[in-house]
């Protein structure tokens, strides 16, 4: 790469133009001024120009109604040769202040990986509800399953009225007499998941709790799969009996043990091998230590993370400073809440919660400043959407950037015409000479198409070629020479006439 660039680099230091502008040149066009390369048509459809722009507002404006409706608006545009997507028409809207912004950010943003390279170093946990129907009759069960990650293996499930710790423990026993301990398993944090008791079984044996972000379906992305393909391949349970309880879970649970046991026969990940011969894979214990300072890691940068502390901090400073009496369990989950909201937002919650409490005492309370906290947090992604859009689609913003545009752009003239056939005759470098005659054709033929004669065109460029003090005579006839192959080229139907 270093050895293409040099001649290049050298090139554009003689030619002064830009190393950027000169490979751009070098590789757009060949020496007959066809392209090299065919740029994709993507996108080009659907470009939202400034005419484009101006049709949608004009047509939204004499919308019917008070309120716009998104799939109403587009079926409209569609039948008048306006065919866009549904945000590219909400940006538009929103641009132009005849739609309001509404964003919808789940948080925490960013998500840690977690992936394995070996068995049973991480357990997914997670329960999901199924309901098999007797009849007419529904009947809900809870279905917790426990997933290795790096193998995607069903290691065990359990059958259950609803989510407790008995449950997860149950699984997590079913688990261990199966295929031994885990290193570190993982959890959203439900009741049941971050219960003493659970907390109490995974220290007694030496395994890590490794609790998945608040509100992050992704951060136990292998038990939710599961749990996907699980529904998808069971279907709706349905039998056309009157059976008790006990039946339906019976039937449940042999659902649930077939689909586990043929899962696990089947490759996946686009690995060779099984998930139930992976999981059979011997693991020394130094692996299994090394994965275990890794969770460590991982859970101690999401818990005392320095952008986590600050705001830890601000949250204690605010229970302290106005005395608010919370509950141990009221204050981990406002802990675990407040990672998820932006510095900006907590420093506007902080003003807003002094005025209410001023004006009301007894608005003083955690809950209220969670309130005020998400609602802030809301607007302020809403502006940061509305801002976007304004400054990609506004319309006034549109035809001003196009007018500067124009204004910016700056016609082909013969004096670059001149010096870049200069640079052609007296450069010995057969690829500068090579580059410098192909942009000076270029830029003959777009000067040329502009224009409607060609004879004041011939007589300019000849008045500035003998204008040059730095060129010899000979020079000189071989600049003109080239120039006049460019006219010839040019003109193919034989406009000589107009050069004599």
């Amino acid at each position: 790469m270093r050895s293409e660039k040099r001649p290049a680099r050298q090139a554009a230091w003689v030619l002064t133009v830009p190393l950027n502008t000169l490979l751009a040149w070098n590789q757009g066009f060949d020496e007959r001024l066809k392209p090299l390369m065919v740029p994709d048509q993507r996108g080009k459809a659907a470009k939202v120009t400034v005419d484009l722009v101006r049709r949608i507002v004009e047509h939204a404006k004499a919308y019917p109604g008070r309120r716009i409706r998104l799939k109403r608006l587009g079926a409209e545009l569609k039948q008048v040769g306006i065919e866009l997507g549904a945000k590219t028409l909400e940006a538009i809207l929103i641009a132009n202040d005849l739609y309001k912004a509404r964003t919808r950010h789940k948080r925490p943003r960013f998500y840690q990986s977690l992936c394995q390279q070996f068995p049973n170093g991480l357990l997914s946990i997670d329960g999901s509800q199924i309901v098999v129907w007797l009849g007419k009759k529904p009947y809900r069960f809870n279905v917790e399953l426990a997933v290795d990650v790096g193998t995607f293996a069903h290691t065990a499930f359990g059958v259950t009225d609803s989510e407790t710790a008995a449950a997860v423990i149950g699984v997590l026993e079913s688990h261990r007499s199966a295929w031994g301990l885990p290193v570190g398993v993982l959890s959203d944090r439900r009741s049941g998941n971050c219960s003493e008791a659970v907390q109490q079984y995974l220290d007694q044996w030496g395994v890590k709790a490794v609790p998945a972000g608040p509100g992050n379906p992704k951060g136990n992305g292998s038990d939710e799969g599961a749990f996907g393909h699980m529904k998808k391949a069971l279907g709706r349970i349905c039998m056309d009996t009157s059976s008790s309880r006990a039946l339906a879970r019976s039937i449940l649970e042999a659902l649930v043990s077939v689909y586990v046991s043929m899962r696990n026969r089947l490759c996946a990940c686009g690995r060779m091998i099984t998930p139930d011969q992976h999981m059979r894979t011997p693991v020394s214990d130094a692996q299994k230590d090394a994965d275990r300072q890794r969770l460590n890691r991982h859970v101690a940068a999401k818990v005392d993370g320095e952008e986590n502390r600050l705001k830890l901090d601000r949250l204690d400073w605010v229970i302290e400073h106005y005395g608010l009496d919370v509950a141990t369990d009221a204050r981990k989950h406002a802990q675990r809440s407040i990672k998820g909201y932006t510095f900006e937002a907590i420093r506007q919650t902080e003003t807003a919660f002094l005025k209410a409490t001023q004006r009301n005492p007894g608005r003083r309370n955690l809950s209220y400043f969670f309130g005020i906290l998400r609602n802030i947090q809301q607007k302020l992604d809403d502006d940061t959407k509305s801002a976007y859009c304004r400054r990609r689609y506004n319309y006034e913003v549109m035809l001003g950037l196009e007018r500067q545009k124009h204004e910016l752009a700056k016609p082909i003239s013969i004096d670059y015409i001149t010096g870049m056939l200069t640079t052609a005759v007296t450069i010995k470098a057969r690829s500068v000479k090579a580059l410098a005659v192909r942009k000076a054709r270029e830029w003959t033929h777009e000067l040329l198409a502009s224009c409607g004669y060609v004879l004041p065109i011939k007589r300019k460029v000849e008045a500035s070629l003998s204008k040059l003090t730095g060129l010899s005579i000979g020079q000189k006839e071989e600049a003109w020479k080239l120039f006049c192959q460019f006219l010839n080229t040019s003109n193919p139907e034989g406009r000589v006439t107009l050069f004599a």
